[in-house]
């Protein structure tokens, strides 16, 4: 079995440039994909000189200005593999092109290689400063060209790869971490004697949340990465609860005072619980989710639980999963307390009747009020 594996590695080694399969050996011309080049540049007789050079392994395209050129951009889009760029070309300069790419993000995608037989050092500087990764000067040979073309689509083909890679290991993490909350929900659930219909509505109700926030504010300017953390953290936010007597939890009547207070404490048992987790307390996704366990009672003027903390001190997944918390609790009751229509329980939160919410957040809220409705019940 070594030597089949082994063989496969050898074989691996000579195969064809893709986002898929990239080539870390020797070029094997015969076997490489015909990739997308487009050559911007208003002399025929350059982009023939180009297109000569390189017809024959890949697939040219041309544009003989710099319009059409934007244009070719635009519709191929990331299926060009490259772009050989005439610095000197008329109307928009080669720059011009190159800086409208830059500010679009486009050479984050397609790689760039600017050509000219100007070789002033504050050309070639200017060229890389806007996000170029060669410069060819001008004459040159066939080599040259076909080696430093070949090189940089083999670097972006293999940027794009791990790019996948990365994200697809981020996903099965997330799936991972999905399924283990999902046990942990049930243990909640069974102990509490708490509505598994809650826990879902509250990650629900934060992914709407979280999205209506992204798209209204750049404030907090959360990741995909730490959006998906809160909304799979926030499934977790009465985890203390199993700490607190049942008899307290699904008491019918109104709380003592010395019951409330300690119904109170499932926040810091909670917290604690993740903290006590040595091994993983310093992964972000374990940090959120002691945010989570222990601020979404704090309100935003300081009148919470159990810190008293005001603000944007709150961290930022605690004040989503509050609010959505709220919303749930109201409509769908407690033992102790019946439920409410939506409009009123609407109307309660944008009149502070739970207590002050962030003001964007309820904003969020309210632009979306009937999509919620609509969603939960």
């Amino acid at each position: 079995m070594p030597a089949l594996l082994y063989s496969k590695r050898k074989i691996r080694k000579n195969m064809v440039v893709t986002e898929n399969d990239i080539n870390e050996g020797n070029n094997n011309t015969s076997e490489v994909k015909r990739f997308k080049i487009l050559i911007i540049d208003d002399s025929e007789k350059n982009r023939g000189e180009l297109t000569e050079m390189l017809k024959r392994e890949f697939d040219v395209i041309n544009a003989s200005d710099a319009k059409q050129g934007i244009e070719m951009i635009n519709k191929y889009g990331e299926d060009i593999a490259l772009l050989l760029l005439e610095v000197k070309i008329c109307g928009m300069s080669g720059f011009e092109v190159l800086t409208y790419m830059k500010h679009s993000g486009i050479t984050e995608n397609i790689p760039v290689i600017m050509i000219s037989d100007e070789k002033s050092e504050s050309f070639i500087r200017r060229a890389y400063d806007l996000g170029a990764v060669d410069y060819i000067g001008r004459p040159f040979d066939f080599q040259t060209v076909y080696t430093r073309v070949l090189n940089t689509i083999k670097l972006y083909a293999k940027q794009r790869r791990l790019e996948k890679l990365v994200a697809r290991n981020m996903v099965e993490k997330e799936k991972n971490n999905r399924m283990l909350i999902g046990v942990l929900e049930q243990v909640i659930e069974y102990r509490n004697g708490e509505s598994g219909i809650h826990v879902s509505h509250i990650k629900i109700l934060t992914e709407m949340l979280l999205d209506k926030l992204m798209q209204k504010t750049d404030k907090y300017n959360l990741s995909w990465s730490q959006r998906m953390m809160i909304i799979t953290s926030s499934a977790l936010h009465d985890i203390g609860k199993v700490g607190i007597e049942e008899k307290i939890i699904n008491k019918t009547e109104k709380l003592t005072e010395e019951e409330s207070n300690e119904m109170k404490m499932h926040t810091l048992i909670g917290a604690g619980m993740i903290e006590n987790l040595d091994e993983y307390k310093d992964e972000e996704l374990m940090q959120i989710a002691y945010g989570i366990c222990r601020g979404h009672h704090e309100r935003y003027d300081g009148k919470g639980y159990p810190d008293g903390l005001k603000g944007d001190d709150i961290p930022i997944g605690a004040q989503v999963v509050a609010l959505a918390d709220e919303y749930d609790r109201l409509v769908m009751g407690r033992p102790n307390k019946k439920s409410v229509s939506h409009e009123q329980a609407v109307n309660m939160i944008k009149d502070r009747e739970c207590g002050k919410f962030n003001p964007i957040l309820v904003e969020c809220f309210l632009e979306i009020s009937d999509e919620i409705k609509a969603r939960l019940q």
